[in-house]
């Protein structure tokens, strides 16, 4: 059994504890940020090719990130495939990830299709493809 006591919950157990509603609300609290966070969900599956470009303080390669938008609607009209992708932005700069989704492709094509984003974006520093 509980009963409410002004601000003191209290669940009768074998040790005598005491849940107030400071702890009820951190818990809440915690709970919410980690679900919002993305902590508990998985932000990615293994179809999904993420490429991330970022800032070390001067903004990114703003022409770099054009080319890979060309490049991937070029690609999806030259090989008549459907090359879903996603963007994030975070940061002041400009800082955005693409997370593609290669889950159409074969193996063959895949491997292809990476190595011609790391031929297209070879002049580019300041981006990570994973």
């Amino acid at each position: 059994m509980f009963r409410i006591n002004y601000y003191i919950l209290e669940i009768n157990t074998k040790p005598r504890m005491k849940l107030t509603l400071k702890h009820c609300v951190s818990f809440l609290l915690v709970f919410f940020l980690i679900t919002s966070c993305g902590i508990i969900n998985q932000k990615n599956t293994p179809n999904t090719l993420e490429i991330e470009f970022y800032s070390k303080g001067a903004g990114i390669d703003f022409k770099a990130k054009k080319l890979l938008e060309e490049f991937i609607v070029n690609y999806t009209e030259s090989n008549k495939v459907t090359i879903p992708y996603t963007t994030k932005k975070y940061g002041r700069e400009g800082e955005t990830t693409y997370l593609i989704d290669t889950s159409k492709l074969t193996k063959k094509e895949f491997k292809n299709f990476q190595e011609a984003i790391k031929e297209q974006l070879k002049n580019v520093t300041n981006y990570r493809l994973q």
